[in-house]
C-alpha cells in the first residue's frame, strides 16, 4: 500500500514537472529511482508490463493528477516564490547524484577516460539549449495595450504561421467590469480576470484583432505570456503538431532535458496548453497520438543503449542531470530572504531525493 502512495507521487511529480518548460520529467524519474523501471515498461514488451503493471499503474495516475490537476500549484509556487520552487528542484537533482554514480557502476563496472565522451556533450546539450531559451527571438503573439480616460484598447497580432481560433484566453489582473468589446469575461474574482474571444475574434496568420476594455484596467499585466490560444485545425498543422509532439515526447524521458522547452523551441507550447485548458480536441487528438509514437519510440533506443552501453548511457545521464542545474538556476539569487528559503528548500530537496536514492535499488 505504501509503495503505491509512492508511485502514485513520483509519477505526480513527474506530470508536473513535464508541463515547466526548463525542468525535466526524466531527471525526476531519475531522483526517485524508477528511471529503468519506466523506460522497461514504455518498451511495450508484454513481459515488462506484466512485470511492473502495479508499479505503471499507480504511476501513470499519479502522472495524470499531475499534468492535468496539480499544474496550477505549481504555477502558484513560480508566481509567488519563483527562487525557493527553483532551488527545491536544484536540491531533489543534487540529491540524486549518488544514485546515478551507482548506476554507473553497478555491477562492478569502473569509470573510465572514454565517460567523458558521453558525459560532456550531455552537458553542453541541456546548458546550450537553456542558452538559447533565454536568447530574444520573434513573438509568435505581439500584444499592446493603450489605456485612455474612457477604455484600454488591447490589440493582439497574430505574428504565426497558423489562423488562431477565437477560443484564446487572456489574462489580466484586478475584477473586469463593464462594456466589453471583442471578448466577454470567463472567470472573474477580485484578483484576476480571464478572458475570452467572442466568434468573431479569430486571428488570422498575419492580422490583428482588437478589443476594448474598460478604462483602469491595469495594462501592466497584459502580454503574451497571459495570453493562450490554439490554432485551426489543417493538414500542415496535423503533421507538424504530430512531428513536433514526437520529437517532444522524446525528450520528456530523457533526463535533463524538458519536453515542454522543446515545444516552447517548435513554438507549440502555447497551443498545446492552451488546447489542453480549451479540451480543444482537434488538437488534443495529434498531440495525443505524437506523444505515444516518441515516448515509445524514445524508450525503445533508450532500452537498447540501456543494454549495450549501459555505462556510457549513465555517463550522458550524468551529464543530462548535472547540466539541468544550469536550467533551472534561478534568476534574482541573492543575498536575501527569499535566497535564505530557497536554501531550505533546496536542502529539503536534497534530503528527499538522498532518502529515496538510498532505499532505491540497483539492478546489476
Amino acid at each position: 500500500m505504501l509503495n503505491d502512495i509512492l508511485n502514485i507521487l513520483y509519477g505526480l511529480v513527474f506530470g508536473v514537472a513535464n508541463i515547466i518548460p526548463g525542468v525535466s520529467g526524466g531527471t525526476m524519474m531519475v531522483v526517485f529511482g524508477v528511471y529503468d523501471k519506466v523506460v522497461d515498461v514504455l518498451t511495450l514488451r508484454i513481459s515488462s508490463i506484466k512485470k511492473n503493471f502495479r508499479f505503471i499503474l499507480f504511476f501513470g495516475i499519479g502522472a495524470v493528477v499531475g499534468i492535468l490537476g496539480f499544474s496550477f500549484v505549481i504555477t502558484w509556487l513560480f508566481d509567488n516564490f519563483p527562487i525557493a520552487t527553483d532551488m527545491f528542484f536544484m536540491g531533489l537533482i543534487i540529491g540524486s547524484i549518488p544514485l546515478i554514480y551507482r548506476n554507473m557502476t553497478a555491477g562492478g563496472k569502473k569509470i573510465t577516460p572514454k565517460c567523458l565522451f558521453a558525459f560532456i556533450p550531455a552537458l553542453a546539450l541541456v546548458v546550450g539549449m537553456t542558452v538559447l531559451n533565454n536568447l530574444p527571438g520573434n513573438e509568435t503573439v505581439k500584444i499592446a495595450a493603450d489605456s485612455t480616460a474612457d477604455s484600454c484598447v488591447v490589440t493582439i497580432t497574430n505574428n504565426g504561421s497558423f489562423d488562431m481560433k477565437s477560443n484564446w484566453q487572456l489574462k489580466v489582473d484586478g475584477k473586469v467590469e463593464g462594456e466589453l468589446k471583442g471578448c466577454t469575461v470567463k472567470k472573474t474574482t477580485a484578483d484576476t480576470t480571464t478572458l475570452v474571444g467572442t466568434e468573431d475574434s479569430a486571428i488570422a496568420k498575419g492580422s490583428s484583432v482588437t478589443i476594448t476594455l474598460p478604462a483602469g484596467t491595469n495594462t501592466k499585466s497584459i502580454d503574451a505570456e497571459a495570453f493562450t490560444y490554439t490554432y485551426k485545425m489543417d493538414v500542415l498543422l496535423f503533421i507538424m503538431l504530430l512531428a513536433g509532439i514526437s520529437l517532444a515526447a522524446v525528450a520528456m524521458i530523457i533526463p535533463g532535458v524538458s519536453g515542454s522547452f522543446v515545444m516552447v523551441l517548435l513554438g507549440m507550447y502555447t497551443t498545446v496548453i492552451g488546447a489542453i485548458k480549451s479540451l480543444d480536441i482537434m488538437i488534443l487528438i495529434p498531440t495525443a497520438i505524437g506523444v505515444v509514437i516518441g515516448i515509445v519510440f524514445g524508450a525503445k533506443l533508450i532500452s537498447a543503449l540501456m543494454k549495450r552501453f549501459s555505462l556510457l548511457v549513465y555517463s550522458a545521464i550524468m551529464g543530462l542531470v548535472i547540466g539541468s542545474l544550469y536550467a533551472v538556476f534561478p534568476a534574482g539569487f541573492g543575498f536575501n530572504l527569499e535566497t535564505l528559503a530557497g536554501l531550505a528548500a533546496l536542502a529539503v530537496g536534497a534530503v528527499i531525493a538522498l532518502v529515496v536514492g538510498k532505499n532505491t535499488k540497483v539492478e546489476e
